[in-house]
């Protein structure tokens, strides 16, 4: 790729109470910080998030804008670069630039035996979207960055969205987990045997996007290339098929251990340890501490 450049890294967060968000932004490697304050910013609108982000990037113009890949960062990234017709990069797992200066993400397929350099040539800023746990988190104590507050002026009329119920609960990151077990659609019926054997071996819980799509676990505890990527020493993998969108979310794992009943299933390909058995049947006995 090309020579090092060096870029000033602007933080934008929108919000009502920015709280210790900029000061953390700027430990995190950003030398200034936009916060976008508003009282119909304190939680999150698409419609609102999208105008007050946009008329921030569109009178600044930066060369580059990243956005995590999460659910909402998903949706937000798509609105703002249609709105500023500008191109759009999504799920990336590697950044750099060319000898021209242009954005290059890799983008994995077939199950990450692919990664796809994908630049933007035209319009800017060059966007793309990160996703989740591919990176590790830099520190950069004693930094002194720039702290800037913009107070919105946005209508609350602008948002076409109403809230009419709110669930809030506690989420750890599971991006981070040391040790994650993962149940798929093999466990459906059997998914809180893959929970008690989580919390005994003092591990997080991750599912496959069809345990998620049945609402037996939330989103963001869904792997693969829709959902998080895992740096995990272990990840114990029970009762999933193995299929491309998911094993990209594994390949960065130190061991993976599954269980599967069928001796073809694609998930012993990318697997160190491979156990054909009934998977019920295997919780069960770790459950009950392997006594039978």
């Amino acid at each position: 790729m090309g020579e090092k450049v060096h870029y000033t890294t602007v933080a934008i967060i929108a919000g009502h109470d920015p709280a210790k968000l900029p000061d953390q932004a700027v430990e995190h490697g950003a030398e200034n910080v936009i916060m976008i304050r508003g009282r119909n910013l304190a939680s999150y609108s698409t419609d609102l998030y999208t105008r007050a982000i946009s008329d921030q990037i569109g009178s600044r113009k930066p060369d580059i804008m990243l956005v995590g890949a999460t659910y909402q960062g998903r949706e937000l990234a798509a609105r703002i670069a249609a709105r500023l017709r500008t191109g759009l990069t999504a799920n990336a797992v590697s950044l750099d630039i060319d000898t021209q200066g242009s954005l290059v993400s890799g983008v994995p397929g077939y199950g990450s035996k692919v990664v796809a350099q994908v630049a933007c040539i035209k319009n800017k800023p060059q966007m793309s979207t990160v996703r989740p746990g591919v990176f590790s988190k830099q520190e950069f104590p004693g930094t002194n960055g720039k702290i800037e507050i913009v107070d919105s002026d946005i209508p609350d009329s602008l948002d076409r969205v109403r809230t009419v119920s709110r669930d809030v609960r506690k989420t750890s990151d599971i991006g981070k987990a040391g040790t994650v077990v993962i149940g798929g659609i093999g466990v459906e019926n059997s998914f809180p045997m893959v929970k008690e054997f989580a919390r005994k071996a003092g591990a997080e819980v991750g599912v496959s996007r069809p345990i998620a799509d049945k609402g037996l676990a939330p989103r963001d505890s869904q792997i693969g290339s829709t959902g998080y990527s895992l740096k995990a020493k272990v990840a114990v993998v029970i009762g999933v098929s193995g299929a491309e969108h998911f094993v990209t979310g594994i390949a960065g794992c130190k061991t993976v251990i599954s269980v599967n009943t069928d001796k073809n299933a694609k998930i012993f390909d990318y697997s160190d340890y491979c156990v054909v058995a009934d998977a019920s049947k295997i919780l069960q006995l770790l459950n009950q501490g392997g006594s039978k």
